[in-house]
């Protein structure tokens, strides 16, 4: 009875390592047909990338974008200069005057 018993697990056991390997054999096929896929998408997306740098159509994209930033700096270059200007305008103009007057004496004095 025992060994009838030890043949019959051995038997399931078997058949569940002979579907263990068939669905690990699905598994590693659908692995290698997304990977296959992944990278042809990565070299289709070279390939146009490779394209449109030698149309210049990238430079292009990439001569907008250095366009905007410099920009966007001389916006803010702008806005420094005009707080700048806007702090000298608040010196009264009489005190202006006076210094303008007093620099003038000390070049024409020497």
């Amino acid at each position: 009875m025992e060994v009838k018993r030890y043949i019959e697990v051995s038997e399931k056991l078997t058949k569940l390592l002979e579907e263990a390997e068939k669905e690990a054999r699905e598994i590693i096929a659908q692995a290698e047909e997304r990977a296959e896929k992944m990278v042809a998408e990565a070299l289709e997306e070279a390939k146009t990338m490779r394209l449109r740098a030698e149309t210049g159509e990238v430079l292009g994209e990439l001569e907008e974008e250095a366009q905007k930033a410099a920009e966007e700096e001389a916006k803010e270059i702008r806005r420094e200069y005009d707080k700048r200007l806007s702090r000298l305008k608040e010196i009264p103009q009489e005190r202006f005057q006076k210094a303008t007057d007093l620099i003038l004496r000390k070049v024409l004095l020497r």
